[in-house]
């Protein structure tokens, strides 16, 4: 499938930029679908013809951007699914993928081979369709054009993959060439990058941190206000925000139990916990899906009136169906909120953090370096370490809630992480 919508205005020299993911905005959202949002609305603007290349999801209708489903790109096609199991127990190329990976490439190619720039988001660094990633790695030997592998996340790094290291199909990870100049979200993820073997042959690795667009978490309105009531929160809840996706790293567990220990030290004012994000249902601990691991701590704390699942109703913008709302923006999720509450255990930038700023909302988030990253950069925030006990955060909760350090938030949300400043100042000049 393409669907073209070409800018007959050619002012200066229209360059074509490829954008690649697994999954495209606006139909598919998710942290890396916002960057990729951003950056093709930001570059279509500018007069750039923006190639948006994926698996699942896309439906922009707007000048300047072409879209072109590839359905092998997307790590939910069943037969990627059998050829990811059969490679990783296996540990060696298999006629199947030899033959899927050559399809994904004869579907690239002919978009390719007529651009300026390619991005290509996460699927250098993440182990979910190793045919794709060995696709553009060739891709990347075979075109005269500039590539950027734009780094989110590295499944190396991550404990379940340490024993497959230097073993196929994790070698098709990470690959280096000439043509390739590698971004990462973060200082923190370019460290990581640097600490790697043969780490020199990354080139120079430039830090864009992501962004937000500050207008979106600055509404209050009549729709937002039905939301409040389609959630049952008033104006006089404590409403902690955790805006993340249901998977053991985000760590929500530690999240319930604060919430218990606040609902002891606020006594009348109601606690009411909202979480964004929809669950990984592949996802275990304990023995058990992480989703029913944490409902068996709901059930087991009381806090069946506390805590909020609302991934079916909030999406990045609003929804409508006719003049009917059906799902409200995540910057509803902020306006009626009280704090933002981020414990995750790992993260590769921390969105909601700046998110929170931009929202003008107190900010409580785990010790770890992408958090300590941002807050250097001037976000007030308060930190825990993730062996703190529920009752010292939640204490601590309690005393800084009456704290306005949201303002100076604000004003550096603006200066430093908005996406016009963002796309200006550090991706205009890779391309």
């Amino acid at each position: 499938m393409e669907k073209k919508s070409l800018n007959k205005n050619n002012f200066k020299r229209n360059k074509h930029v490829g954008i690649i993911h697994y999954t495209a905005p606006p139909s598919e959202t998710g942290g890396v679908e916002i960057a990729i949002a951003a950056q093709t609305e930001f570059l279509s603007n500018r007069g750039y013809h923006v190639h948006l290349i994926y698996g699942t999801g896309g439906g922009f209708d707007r000048e300047n951007i072409i879209e072109h489903s590839i359905p092998l790109l997307s790590p939910k096609s069943q037969k990627i699914l059998e050829i990811q199991r059969d490679i990783l127990k296996k540990e060696e190329e298999t006629e199947e993928f030899l033959d899927v990976k050559n399809q994904i490439k004869q579907q690239l190619k002919p978009v390719l081979e007529n651009l300026d720039t390619c991005i290509v988001h996460n699927i250098p660094s993440m182990p979910f369709n190793f045919a794709a990633t060995a696709a553009i790695n060739e891709l990347t030997e075979e075109l005269d054009i500039k590539f950027i592998y734009w780094i989110h996340d590295i499944a190396i790094l991550r404990e379940e993959w340490k024993d497959k290291i230097g073993r196929f199909p994790l070698t098709c990870l990470l690959h280096r060439n000439r043509n390739i100049t590698y971004v990462t979200v973060s200082h923190f993820r370019a460290s990581q990058l640097e600490q790697l073997s043969n780490s020199h042959l990354f080139g120079k690795i430039h830090v864009i941190p992501n962004g937000v667009h500050v207008e979106d978490y600055l509404k209050i309105d009549k729709i937002t206000l039905d939301l409040m009531r389609r959630l049952d929160i008033s104006f006089t809840d404590l409403v902690m925000l955790i805006p993340v996706r249901v998977t053991p790293r985000k760590n929500i567990e530690l999240a319930l139990y604060v919430a218990d220990e606040l609902k002891r030290l606020i006594g009348d004012r109601v606690v009411k916990v909202l979480i964004t994000g929809p669950p990984d249902h592949q996802a275990i601990t304990m023995g058990m899906k992480y989703m029913e691991y944490l409902e068996h701590i709901i059930k087991r704390r009381g806090l069946e009136d506390n805590v909020i699942f609302c991934h079916d109703i909030i999406s990045h913008d609003r929804v409508r169906r006719g003049e009917k709302i059906i799902k409200w923006s995540i910057g509803d999720a902020y306006a009626i909120s009280d704090i933002v509450f981020i414990p995750s255990i790992e993260e590769g930038f921390g969105l909601p953090v700046i998110e929170a700023g931009a929202a003008r909302k107190m900010i409580f988030c785990s010790r770890i370096p992408p958090f300590q990253e941002l807050i250097r950069e001037g976000i007030d925030g308060f930190m825990f370490d993730l062996h703190e006990s529920p009752y010292n955060i939640a204490y601590r909760i309690y005393k800084e809630v009456v704290a306005d350090v949201v303002d100076s938030n604000f004003n550096n949300v603006m200066k430093r992480f908005s996406w016009e400043t963002i796309l200006s100042r550090r991706l205009l000049p890779l391309l």
